[in-house]
């Protein structure tokens, strides 16, 4: 047994020995200092860009909650459609398409199955398959995608009433 006990000393101190044999101490670290010549002077100014400032356009699903000046969102609700559906207030009603709702300086179109959202020059597009309901005091977007759904469910920021327009074809 003892036999044993020495072998595993000598497995377990020789390499620590060794490796303190071929140890170096690292060198000490060497900081300077220099003069550095110049003066203060005033920023100077850039050059103007070529490119006129464009706004944001593109698709965005959660384009209304973007927009925090104008809407608000209350609910969500993500899963099967009936799971979904179920999360609908029960009061609301389909948004007949064409018709537009304006709130603060934001621009909501609902398009046949799809929606605009336009503020300024900004220009974000709900992808299709998307269906709007209302209730006059908040509304709801509802998307599909293949078997399952999202809902979320708005109110105008100033709390005014929810009043979709007619928009001319």
């Amino acid at each position: 047994m003892l036999r044993y006990l020495a072998i595993a000393t000598v497995l377990v101190v020789g390499p620590l020995i060794v490796a303190a044999h071929f140890s170096k101490p690292a060198k000490p670290l060497e900081t300077a200092s220099v003069q550095s010549h110049g003066t203060p002077s005033a920023p100077r100014a850039q050059s103007a860009s070529s490119f006129p400032p464009r706004g944001v356009h593109g698709e965005a699903p959660w384009a209304l909650s973007a927009l925090p000046e104008c809407f608000e969102q209350e609910e969500e609700a993500h899963g099967p459609l009936a799971f979904v559906r179920a999360h609908l207030p029960p009061r609301m009603t389909p948004v007949p398409a064409p018709s537009v709702l304006e709130a603060a300086d934001c621009r909501l179109r609902v398009l046949a199955r799809s929606g605009i959202v336009e503020r300024g020059t900004e220009r974000l597009m709900i992808p299709p398959r998307a269906l709007f309901f209302t209730d006059e005091k908040r509304f709801a977007l509802l998307r599909l995608s293949g078997k399952s759904a999202e809902l979320r469910i708005y109110h105008r920021t100033d709390r005014a009433p929810v009043v979709f327009t007619p928009a001319p074809r």
